[in-house]
């Protein structure tokens, strides 16, 4: 099966108050950019709290490890992975452009529709 060029969207819900379940999403993303796919994730609700600056940097899934969420999210942009995160849920955590870290993409609720129809796979976190 060739996999290059198929598009994937990885939507996250979770943020900072579930730190289990901020890491599947940015692994899975990373997995499929390294299989030369196109992948976009999409943070919205909660999981726009984790794109705060200095946020990231203080959530780590073990607490034995030196990766933290920070490390996981540079990775996924390094890999080629697009981040991206809902206007509406900026708003919704009194955040502002200058409030997230680099490379994301601030984007309307309308983009996520367009995504979705785009993409050829949709993954739910």
């Amino acid at each position: 099966m060739d996999l290059e060029g198929k598009k994937i969207l990885v939507i996250q819900t979770h943020g900072v108050d579930t730190p289990t379940r901020t890491y599947s999403p940015i692994y899975y993303a990373m997995a499929a950019a390294a299989m030369e796919m196109e992948v976009v994730v999409w943070f919205t609700m909660n999981g726009t709290n984790q794109l705060r600056k200095g946020v990231a940097e203080m959530i780590k899934l073990d607490p034995s490890s030196n990766v933290s969420l920070k490390t996981m999210l540079q990775q996924a942009l390094d890999s080629d992975v697009k981040l991206g995160v809902c206007q509406q849920s900026l708003n919704l955590w009194n955040m502002t452009p200058d409030d997230l870290i680099e490379g994301v993409e601030i984007m309307g609720a309308t983009s996520i529709i367009d995504l979705a129809l785009g993409a050829d796979h949709v993954m739910y976190f």
